[in-house]
């Protein structure tokens, strides 16, 4: 028998071994998603995007003598959403929000392992691994910079939800928010990286805390890699709406009439365009994004 140092060796009881590595059945909720972008009616070009991405994983049956009526056979789901509001010169700003876009997708795809089932949300390792998620983020605006030095002045919000069956993670660097709708409540989510919030929690009067609302703390760029997101941890019940956005649509409408866009919309994806309507029969000032996502009963 091989010899083995004692001091490498841990001892974990099957009880614990199967806490940590496999988790009981938990609700599971199902997903309807919406999401609609327009350029506005004073900006040239549209330097919003936005993503809406599914991950499965799958187990499947090759051989057995066990009647097959007796296995269940269930599709792992992950589902990620995300809005990137760029900044910058004509072009660069849209470059700034397609690059982020972008780059998350390819990161996703290169994770060690995928998180598709979730069970403790207050982890310090799924906080860790979306903040090596966004600085990796970074790191592409470094290489950007590093082969087009007009790319400078180029950068983008970022706000995303990773959800997995109840539960959702959110990710948040700049001013693009994210709301809760639930039960005819509504409620914001994340709080701006601006100057205005900054002075807000100090104390200083809004009415001059105001003219810095769109001043940003933090955001994506190539010379802001210690810059870390703020992280949310959500447990969604059915009938619940998160809502993804960019500040196009919340200075141009009321955060009532879009709970009640929410309430009274058929589908998601009507909600999103209504929604759009809505900011652009305002005025329309800015670019404006909006993505949605449903939770039922599966």
């Amino acid at each position: 028998m091989a010899e083995h140092d004692s001091d490498t060796i841990e001892n974990v009881s099957p009880a614990l071994a199967a806490a940590k590595y496999f988790v009981e059945q938990s609700e599971e909720l199902a997903y309807e998603f919406g999401a609609a972008s327009h350029a506005g009616l004073r900006r040239r070009d549209n330097q919003d995007h936005y993503l809406v991405m599914r991950r499965t994983r799958t187990q499947q049956l090759l051989l057995t003598n066990v009647p097959t009526e007796q296995l269940v056979l269930p599709t792992d789901e992950a589902f990620g959403m995300a809005v990137a509001d760029g900044m910058g010169g004509v072009g660069c700003g849209s470059l700034a929000s397609q690059l982020a876009i972008r780059t998350a997708w390819e990161v996703a795809g290169r994770a060690t392992s995928w998180v598709m089932k979730l069970r403790d949300l207050n982890s310090l390792e799924l906080t860790e691994r979306v903040e090596g998620f966004i600085y990796m983020m970074q790191q592409a605006f470094v290489h950007e910079y590093e082969t087009n030095p007009d790319f400078s002045n180029s950068g983008t919000t970022w706000t995303s939800a990773y959800l997995v069956s109840a539960f959702a993670v959110l990710a948040q660097i700049g001013d693009s928010p994210s709301f809760l709708w639930r039960d005819g409540t509504f409620r914001r989510i994340t709080t701006d990286h601006t100057i205005e919030q900054e002075f807000i929690a100090a104390g200083v009067a809004p009415e001059i805390a105001g003219k810095y609302s769109h001043m940003l703390t933090r955001c994506l760029r190539y010379d802001a890699l210690k810059d870390r997101p703020d992280v949310y941890h959500i447990r969604l019940h059915p009938g619940d709406q998160l809502l993804l956005c960019t500040d196009g649509l919340t200075d141009m409408v009321r955060e009532n009439v879009i709970a009640e866009c929410l309430d009274s919309s058929a589908t998601a994806q009507v909600a999103c365009d209504t929604l759009i309507s809505l900011a652009l029969a305002a005025g329309g000032k800015d670019n404006v994004t909006a993505v949605l996502a449903r939770a039922r009963s599966r």
